[in-house]
């Protein structure tokens, strides 16, 4: 099974957990996760670290479904769901932890995401423009205007 969508990808590393509890452990809704999963929606960095941390997927196959050398977690299923305090800790780097990775790697990863970020909030204010031009278009559509009398039957300018 080739995994060629990141939404395939997520769907893959949520495993046989339910997408309602898996939404609930990344803070996210289960319509949103489901959005993602079908690929009509791109999810923000932070839920993408956090589908990381919980299932053990490296963020590298995660964006691009290039295999990792180092983690081959992202293979198998989801790990059993941890308690809510736990995925939070989990979630959530320590205070005086830093998630900081100075290899080339990571920093080309973290640049392309900015670009996908930046994109796709182009396209959202791009999307937003056009309801509001669809919008008025309707509007003015919906007003009635005023029709021209007709000339008299027979009559010739």
């Amino acid at each position: 099974m080739t995994m060629t969508t990141l939404g395939s990808r997520i769907k893959m590393a949520r495993g046989k957990e339910s997408q309602e509890k898996f939404a609930a452990r990344l803070k996210i809704s289960k319509g949103a996760l489901g959005f993602y999963e079908r690929g009509e929606n791109l999810p923000k960095s932070d839920v993408i670290l956090k589908i990381c941390a919980l299932t053990g997927a490296s963020l590298d196959w995660l964006l691009t479904g290039a295999e990792s050398a180092t983690r081959e977690a992202a293979r198998k299923p989801a790990p059993r769901p941890a308690p809510a305090d736990q995925a939070e800790q989990i979630a959530a780097p320590a205070p005086d932890e830093s998630r900081e990775c100075a290899c080339p790697q990571c920093a080309e990863l973290k640049k392309r995401l900015t670009a996908l970020e930046d994109e796709r909030r182009d396209l959202c204010a791009e999307n937003r423009n056009l309801w509001k031009k669809m919008c008025l278009l309707l509007e003015e559509i919906a007003r009635p205007r005023e029709r021209q009398p007709l000339p008299p039957f027979g009559w010739r300018q």
